[in-house]
């Protein structure tokens, strides 16, 4: 399935592709998206465009699940919004 890059957006829920919710978007970079992931503790991650499968429903769906999250992407410095 193909998406265009500005389907994605800022506040968008990010899935991954065992289907549970990895976090939402906090910032857009020109490869790459931060999701903050956790309500009591804040962990931001890169995650990059590369990695989307597909935008359905106003959700990012990823190619991999919430394990890869830890793995794959890399944790950022908290984002001050």
């Amino acid at each position: 399935m193909m998406f265009t890059k500005s389907e994605i957006q800022k506040g968008m829920k990010v899935r991954g592709n065992d289907g549970h919710v990895l976090g939402r978007i906090i910032e857009l970079k020109e490869d790459e998206f931060i999701v903050e992931k956790g309500l009591i503790r804040h962990h931001d991650f890169a995650v990059s465009m590369a990695d989307v499968v597909e935008v359905l429903h106003g959700e990012v769906v990823l190619n991999h699940g919430r394990d890869s999250l830890f793995s794959a992407p890399r944790e950022v410095p908290p984002v001050h919004h």
